[in-house]
């Protein structure tokens, strides 16, 4: 069932869970996606990001998401994850997603505010939700790659959160997107400043492979949605490597295309559980 980013979100501050978020690159990592959070009880953002879209076409994701999301037994929300092209953050507001992500995250701040204040209007006609992000969560992110780290500024995300009145609000405490490359630490205290001081949901990018420790630490502290690509991505690709180091000979993309979904469901399990939204649906 389609659902609101915001209620969702809001839901899990109250309750000092985290709503999962997984990217989906196929229509395997969605069905494991859908299939986990069912199991599990749990509401859950199903995102897209614009290369991912390109590559499975995107009229076809619109078609199957947005299927997926109402045919669901659990809350879903339908995310445009990081978007950069303003048309088609705008076309997927017009397709019915339950909320999109403007990242501009590094341009100079007023340019930011002003292209978020354009997304966050359009989508208000249409009932649509924004996220964007303040700081720069650096890494490989969609088909970008970024060696920019800016932690997030207090005095900066107040005000860009002020201007803007965004649903969610992506900050930047020490986490990357794609695979890590050196230590993990993420800035806790930076964290709890952000949380006492905004009210809006905040959220974390650049997930995978954060010690679950930390990303349950980071929940206590007030991060109400987490990220979670990478880690699915590999869990997809570990599912085909053992179907077919089991069936060398094997050819039938149903055969190996469930036991890459079901790779893809137990990795999504293990977050949903570690993030505590299980049976919050």
């Amino acid at each position: 069932m389609k659902a609101s980013l915001k209620e969702e979100l809001l839901k899990a501050k109250q309750g000092k869970y985290a709503v999962p978020a997984f990217n989906f690159d196929n229509l395997e990592m969605m069905k494991g996606i859908i299939e986990a959070a069912e199991e599990e009880k749990s509401p859950v953002i199903l995102m897209v990001t614009e290369s991912a879209a390109k590559y499975m076409g995107i009229d076809y994701v619109f078609s199957f998401a947005l299927t997926a999301t109402k045919n669901a037994k659990v809350p879903v929300v339908l995310h445009w994850d990081h978007g950069f092209d303003i048309a088609l953050i705008k076309k997927a507001i017009d397709a019915g997603f339950s909320s999109v992500m403007l990242d501009s995250s590094l341009k100079e701040f007023n340019e930011n505010v002003a292209e978020t204040i354009e997304i966050v209007k359009y989508a208000k006609t249409k009932g649509v939700e924004v996220e964007s992000e303040i700081g720069h969560v650096g890494g490989k992110e969609d088909d970008r790659v970024s060696n920019s780290n800016g932690y997030t500024d207090v005095n900066e995300a107040i005000e860009f959160d002020k201007q803007t009145q965004i649903d969610a609000l992506a900050v930047a405490i020490g986490t990357s997107h794609g695979l890590f490359k050196g230590e993990i630490k993420l800035q806790f205290e930076l964290l709890e400043e952000l949380n006492s001081k905004i009210s809006t949901p905040l959220v974390l990018h650049g997930s995978s492979q954060v010690p679950l420790e930390d990303l349950q630490k980071a929940i206590s502290l007030g991060i109400t949605k987490i990220n979670i690509g990478t880690d699915l991505k590999m869990a997809c690709a570990k599912g085909l490597q053992d179907w077919f180091n089991q069936n060398p000979d094997g050819f039938d993309a149903r055969q190996y295309g469930r036991h890459a979904i079901n790779f893809v469901k137990q990795e999504a399990k293990i977050k949903i559980k570690a993030f505590g939204s299980n049976n919050k649906a």
